[in-house]
């Protein structure tokens, strides 16, 4: 079984007055751009929550402190070699206002969007790792709090909840 380790990954779906931002990423190995949510990597030195405040403030200039971020779930994709471990938070945005400082250049764009149509442009997002929950969470289908397990990024996710 493999461990616990790296890589881990973190995101926010910051909302403001029903609306969504979402960033334009290029991902290189899918071949183009895609519309997420603003997530990364996080970084050894970092928990969870602070690298999704990070990735967040690179990615589309919204500063959030930690206490503001509300837990949605986590996952996880298992390989022979690793487990990588991603979780999601949201929270409301007071100021609306974007910037892309993305230290990667990665980030093409960042713009707010109607739910129903972040839910459409993260559904065609080619991994489901990244998807299925921030979709699942935004078309309150699922409670927050569980945890979807990935044998392969292709794979039916396990759905869990934390006992009682």
């Amino acid at each position: 079984m493999p461990t616990l380790s790296q890589p881990r990954y973190a995101g926010v779906l910051a909302q403001h007055r029903g609306r969504i931002v979402l960033v334009r990423e290029e991902y290189p190995r899918w071949g183009g751009p895609y519309w997420n949510i603003p997530s990364g990597r996080v970084e050894d030195s970092e928990t969870p929550d602070q690298g999704a405040c990070r990735e967040l403030a690179e990615e589309t200039g919204l500063i959030v402190a930690v206490a503001d971020l509300v837990f949605v779930g986590t996952s996880s994709v298992a390989s022979p070699e690793k487990v990588s471990r991603a979780w999601t938070f949201t929270m409301e945005v007071d100021d609306p206002t974007l910037e892309v400082r993305d230290p990667d250049g990665l980030i093409q764009d960042a713009r707010w969007f109607p739910v129903h149509e972040a839910v459409r442009l993260l559904q065609s997002l080619p991994y489901r790792p990244l998807s299925e929950p921030a979709v699942a969470f935004l078309s309150c289908h699922v409670q927050p709090g569980g945890h979807w397990a990935y044998s392969t990024p292709e794979a039916e996710p396990v759905l869990t909840f934390p006992s009682s």
